[in-house]
């Protein structure tokens, strides 16, 4: 399990901690993890999304939104956020 907060020392936003254990994350993805994502639906799930599409992107060279879509049907990526 990896957990992100914004409150976390060096990270004043959650993609940040994402983005800053890109490594990690990605070989937990490869594992079969899931994603859980809690809260500010307006700019930090978007923000997140967007720094988990980078990352796969970047492993990988396809499409990251089209992957999230993919773990979203799977019940792999999920958002409990409000606006």
């Amino acid at each position: 399990m990896h957990t992100a907060f914004s409150t976390l020392p060096g990270h004043r936003f959650v993609q940040d901690a994402v983005a800053a254990e890109a490594d990690r994350v990605w070989d937990l993805m490869e594992r079969g993890a899931h994603v859980y994502v809690c809260g500010d639906g307006l700019r930090m799930a978007p923000a997140v999304r967007q720094a988990l599409a980078t990352i796969y992107a970047e492993r990988t060279g396809g499409d990251g939104e089209a992957w999230l879509r993919e773990l979203e049907a799977e019940g792999r990526y999920q958002q409990d956020v409000f606006a």
